[in-house]
């Protein structure tokens, strides 16, 4: 293998790369992002990498692993691909695919983690993607309540911050500012640590919200843009969400999966939560002791059930509320609960189990594909996940409906700071 070889990328739009693999090099996959996980393949430790791909079988492509760019790469076999999706395999979409690159033997724990990964037709192959691996070996402070890591971490029954991985946000006609920043100081006032959000083309106002928190590290984003062929002009890729639902549905998947594998060192517990979306803890001031509470068994995730908040706004208890604190604002859910469905979820992932998932559950675990068991649904008595809707569609939930003040007790904190932002943003 010639180490002055190096990668010629073939990128597109600036976050996919192309490889073209296959007997017959005709399966071509795009390449996203790509992680050390400690716990794959067994436990001993492998890269994972997302991608897409129109192929219904995309067979075992090569891994060059790089450890420098003075030496050769490591060339090894990828385990077989997990597709990542509920949907079945339909080659009329990019599908999502997990990739497993097994690491050098290692049996003296001298290797560093590698810097960067590509995949090729054959093992001398030369590359034409080159991914950047991120990921670490142990999990961040961080993590911990208490800001140290115990003896025994596994063994931790309590004290875990959790984390929210939130959309790929596509407000660009629209400013949602208002809503971002009640939304972000409502997590953070219950306990959440950082909040994880994806962005490609939004409004200027909502921009200026994500760089504001970003400073302030409660934030982070990553750049995201739809592989191709799928065009990502904001008008057009707003057009295509609302009408080729499953192909964006398999999109949604590659981001929600990168996001929790991108911060898996970093929290333990992840959830996932649109901006329209708010837990709603009845005995908990907190996330963080919600979960001690649940913690009584090691799963690979929780479902929170959805509960629309729909009704009118509260005209006694929160008419001096302004207008800025939409959520704080609407105190009336529909009685009737929406029927139990797959959608009508939303998980906390842990992610010492969960690996590939999808909006409302898990996919793939670190043993193998998740048995429906895999995740425990929380009764709504315990907590829930509030859906605030602009209004119902159905008449029994506009008529029934019961007034529920849960969220008012965070009132004070979060109006304070939710102006504080608006103002010094020049929003109000």
């Amino acid at each position: 293998m010639d180490v002055n070889s190096t990668p010629s990328i073939e990128w597109r739009n600036r976050h996919w790369q192309e490889v073209t693999v296959g007997e017959a090099r005709n399966v071509t996959i795009f390449l996203y992002s790509a992680f050390y996980d400690p716990k794959a393949l067994g436990g001993g430790g492998g890269l994972v990498l997302l991608g897409v791909s129109k192929a219904v079988d995309p067979g075992r492509p090569w891994c060059q692993i790089w450890y420098s760019t003075d030496k050769p790469p490591y060339a090894t076999r990828a385990a077989l691909p997990v597709h990542l999706d509920y949907q079945g395999k339909n080659s009329n979409r990019q599908m999502p695919y997990l990739l497993t690159c097994p690491l050098p033997p290692d049996p003296a724990n001298t290797l560093p983690i590698p810097a960067a990964v590509s995949i090729v037709a054959s093992p001398c192959t030369r590359a034409t993607t080159l991914l950047k691996v991120e990921g670490a070996r142990e999990r961040e402070m961080s993590a911990y309540r208490s800001g140290q890591a115990p003896k025994h971490p596994r063994s931790l029954r309590k004290g875990w911050v959790p984390a929210v991985c939130g959309p790929a946000l596509y407000y660009y006609h629209q400013d949602f500012s208002w809503r971002l920043v009640e939304w972000l100081e409502l997590l953070r006032a219950m306990g959440f640590g950082h909040v994880f959000l994806y962005s490609s083309d939004v409004h200027p106002n909502i921009d200026k919200v994500l760089q504001y928190y970003q400073q302030h590290r409660y934030i982070e984003v990553t750049d995201y843009a739809y592989p191709p062929p799928y065009i990502n002009e904001p008008s057009i890729r707003r057009l295509w969400t609302l009408t080729e639902r499953q192909k964006m549905f398999a999109q949604e998947n590659i981001y929600f999966s990168d996001c929790l594998l991108r911060h898996m060192h970093q929290h333990r517990f992840i959830t996932h939560f649109d901006p329209d979306e708010v837990p709603i803890l009845p005995h908990h001031h907190n996330f963080t002791h919600f979960l001690d509470d649940i913690l009584t068994r090691w799963r690979a995730g929780f479902r929170l059930q959805w509960r629309y908040f729909c009704g009118p706004e509260s005209r006694e208890k929160t008419a001096l509320h302004p207008d800025y604190l939409w959520v704080l604002r609407r105190t009336y859910r529909a009685e009737k609960d929406p029927k139990p469905s797959p959608g009508k979820f939303k998980a906390i992932y842990d992610m010492e189990e969960a690996r590939g998932v999808f909006s409302h559950g898990v996919v793939w675990c670190v043993t193998g594909k998740c048995r429906a068991s895999s995740m425990k649904t929380v009764s709504p008595k315990e907590a829930y996940l509030g859906h605030f809707k602009g209004g119902c569609e159905e008449e029994r939930w506009r008529t029934r409906t019961r007034e529920e003040l849960w969220l008012q007790r965070y009132k004070d904190r979060v109006s304070e700071a939710v102006e504080k932002v608006l103002r010094e943003l020049d929003l109000i």
